[in-house]
């Protein structure tokens, strides 16, 4: 992984793998990944709800977890079994969001990068914007969960140290 381009891609494969095996043991939901893209914009704008865990270490950025709503809130009442309120439903963003990271930074460690993670965060309303200019590599995809109208999408900013 010498190169942003592999980095990126990388980086990409782990998070296809770690969104369809999360939702699936969650939240018993198959995840389909769209396309991907490992040269997605340093900018972009987010609305509904948004989860946020930050690495630091021999890798430096971001992840997040950009889900619609009605998408956030089906899913949290998939894994508590019932109604939720806003509570509920910030609290299975930020949880989902730490799952994949946390798999994220596990794989990186794997592959010699050292890394933390910082506690989850969650923001929600309309055209959120984000920015990581300072970023080597910006992957992000969409993944398509059945019976939902909206996807989930996954960005994931850094910088890798030499």
């Amino acid at each position: 992984m010498s190169t942003p381009e592999s980095q990126s891609a990388t980086i990409l494969g782990i998070i296809d793998q770690t969104v369809l095996q999360v939702f699936q043991t969650m939240v018993s939901l198959e995840a389909t990944p769209g396309a991907g893209s490992t040269n997605a914009p340093r900018s972009t704008e987010f609305s509904g709800m948004s989860g946020s865990v930050g690495l630091s270490g021999k890798v430096n950025g971001i992840v997040y977890t950009t889900f619609s709503e009605s998408t956030a809130r089906h899913v949290a009442e998939k894994i508590l079994g019932g109604e939720v309120g806003e509570p509920e439903m910030t609290d299975a963003v930020g949880e989902l969001t730490n799952m994949v990271s946390g798999n994220l930074k596990s794989r990186l460690c794997d592959l010699g990068f050292n890394c933390t993670l910082s506690i989850p965060s969650v923001v929600r309303g309309e055209s959120i914007r984000v920015s990581a200019k300072n970023a080597t590599l910006g992957v992000s995809n969409e993944y398509a969960l059945e019976g939902f109208d909206r996807p989930v999408t996954v960005h994931v900013y850094a910088t890798f140290e030499n």
